[in-house]
């Protein structure tokens, strides 16, 4: 008898679907792993290419029927995209601690509370403190090459 050996796709749940969230979901579906999102607007969803076929919930990912109805339970990655910092935060905090989700990273617009999950196993991404390094980045290096 043959068994054959099937590659585990990477299970990932993202929290909202704006426009970050909508792409990088298409990305990551494209890239072959299990992709739920979940967004509280259901008409969010409308940003989501037509080739997207992973599945979608409308409902708000701080209660957790909703999490797990998403597959939190088993899920390999948790990111969190919404609009709204205290939303990320939180449950990006429910999916580390109560479920265990190996990877959990939440956007954080407020540059402030980036570096205070440093110690939690969260990954904040601060998009502001991002485009400044790369702002500050090419300048660098523009600065550079007119001085050569």
């Amino acid at each position: 008898m043959k068994l054959f050996n099937r590659e585990k796709r990477e299970s990932v749940i993202i929290v909202g679907c704006g426009s970050l969230g909508s792409k990088l979901a298409a990305v990551l579906a494209n890239q072959n792993d299990a992709v739920s999102i979940i967004d509280i607007d259901e008409n969010s969803f409308a940003k989501l290419p037509a080739t997207y076929h992973e599945f979608c919930i409308d409902g708000d990912a701080t209660d957790t029927d909703i999490l797990e109805l998403a597959g939190i339970k088993t899920a390999d990655t948790l990111i969190a995209l919404t609009n709204d910092d205290n939303t990320n935060i939180m449950v990006a905090q429910i999916a580390k601690q109560y479920y265990k989700v190996n990877q959990v990273i939440a956007k954080i617009d407020d540059a402030t509370k980036e570096a205070s999950y440093a110690q939690t196993g969260i990954t904040a991404i601060c998009p502001l403190l991002l485009s400044l390094n790369e702002f500050e980045r090419v300048f660098k290096t523009e600065k550079e090459g007119r001085s050569a």
